[in-house]
């Protein structure tokens, strides 16, 4: 059987997963890979194979689709996951202050729903770019998407009006006009 990589010429190369999703050349041989190759190898081909036969692979890469601040003083980010490559996958949002070297995970993964990272007042600082990414990992390797450069005071959407209500009035000389009468968020 061959994968990807290998010559079907006197040289064989075989390429085995080695950590995330390197691959490595492990073997060169000019017979058959049954004769030549240990018994382990060839056990960690073939669990390679049928991984790759049942569609499983290394995750795709995630794409951030949007951060939104209601207000300057908090904001969400959420992103697209991209393929799982058939695994379970685990995503990580990660950032950093444009000027400082510390990077940090999540603050809130929950309050903004799934595929989403939430930061509060504690965690959002205006005047900062924030650089965000958006890492997938599952046991074949992992992708990490584009970073995405963020200042809090570009990306204020405030909510919407609530119990938003239209008339229609017509003044004593019968000139007609509208009301609009709204609750603020």
């Amino acid at each position: 059987m061959c994968l990807s990589g290998c010559h079907l010429t006197n040289v064989t190369w075989c390429f085995l997963f080695q950590g995330a999703s390197d691959l490595l050349p492990v073997a060169r041989r000019r017979a058959s890979l049954k004769q030549n190759m240990s018994s382990a190898l060839a056990y960690m081909l073939l669990v390679l194979s049928i991984s790759l036969l049942n569609g499983q692979s290394p995750p795709g890469k995630p794409e951030i689709h949007k951060c939104r601040s209601p207000d300057k003083e908090t904001f969400t980010c959420w992103w697209n996951p991209g393929s799982d490559g058939g695994l379970p996958t685990n995503y990580s949002l990660t950032y950093s202050k444009e000027g400082e070297k510390n990077t940090y995970e999540c603050p809130d993964y929950k309050t903004s729903g799934p595929n989403s990272c939430f930061f509060s007042k504690q965690y959002t600082s205006i005047w900062k770019i924030y650089i965000i990414t958006v890492n997938a990992t599952n046991e074949m390797g992992s992708s990490t998407s584009d970073p995405l450069y963020v200042d809090v005071t570009y990306i204020v959407e405030p909510e919407p009006p609530r119990n938003l209500t239209l008339e229609v009035k017509q003044l004593k000389d019968k000139k007609t006009y509208l009301w609009v009468k709204w609750l603020p968020p």
